[in-house]
């Protein structure tokens, strides 16, 4: 499971910020991984790296300045296809090109269906509002978003769980109250709170009738499931102000993982877009 909340600034003249996004990766604890760093064949390109065997180096999240992009996958459950392909290839493909949105999903449409299934979330920013479209390879549908706040998950965008629509309403409260650059240190503070949130967002059926096993554990924002191994691993923040300013943050949990008692590592890096 992984979860994104993303703030769009279209109108809102209080704000100092064209964008915020914040998300959670949850993976197996023993899953190898790359934190967040510009990338040896593009510094341009800042992300993870996936380094799973099979999985090519591929990424779940990364920025490209040089092509104003940001690029998120999340996973849709359901069958494994034979001789499946590397979904992280989606989101390194589309940073490390030029192309639209529109014109990447053309070209890489017989790719996909090569993948088992996902929600691909693209943001294109541009010098006003950013670009903000979803594709899935459930059922071939690309669709862009104008909505000021956003929320997208483990699940159709159209068909949110619980606690996407709880974390995307904690993101409006928060970017409303800490809206100014001045602020900017409470805003991560508030914006880390909510990725670690707890809390139980429940009923939801979608939910329970998709992991009827563990449906308690991930209905919350931040996901733990120490007996499995698995849970929230990492937290990302993006934040851009209207100036161009971007601030990536990273918190992820530190290899070796103590699912009772994890320690986190901080990254930052600071870009021109």
């Amino acid at each position: 499971m992984c979860i994104v909340f993303i703030y769009v600034n279209s109108n809102d003249v209080h704000s100092d910020y064209k964008l915020i996004l914040i998300s959670n990766r949850d993976e197996s604890y023993d899953r190898p991984a790359q934190k967040l760093g510009p990338w040896i064949e593009d510094d341009n390109v800042y992300g993870g790296r996936d380094l799973q065997p099979g999985c090519e180096g591929g990424t779940w999240l990364a920025v490209s300045a040089s092509h104003r992009k940001i690029g998120l996958l999340l996973n849709l459950p359901g069958t494994s296809k034979p001789d499946v392909k590397s979904r992280g290839k989606i989101v390194e493909n589309y940073i490390k090109s030029d192309l639209k949105t529109t014109e990447y999903i053309d070209s890489m449409k017989e790719y996909f269906q090569g993948c088992n299934e996902f929600v691909f979330v693209s943001i294109e920013l541009s010098d006003l509002i950013p670009i903000i479209n979803t594709y899935n390879n459930r059922n071939n549908e690309l669709k862009s978003w104008y909505n000021q706040y956003l929320d997208f998950s483990n699940s159709l965008p159209n068909k949110p769980l619980k606690k996407v629509i709880f974390g995307k309403n904690k993101l409006e409260d928060v970017s409303r109250k800490f809206n100014k650059v001045s602020d900017k240190e409470k805003l991560i503070e508030e914006l880390i709170t909510i990725l670690k949130s707890e809390e139980s967002n429940l009923p939801d059926a979608q939910l329970e009738q998709r992991q009827p096993q563990h449906f308690k554990e991930l209905s919350s924002v931040f996901v733990k499931i120490p007996s499995k191994r698995y849970g929230t691993r990492i937290h990302t923040i993006i934040l851009l102000t209207k100036t161009g300013e971007m601030d990536i943050i990273e918190l992820s949990m530190q290899t070796q993982v103590d699912p009772v008692a994890p320690s986190w590592e901080r990254t930052e890096f600071k870009l021109k877009i």
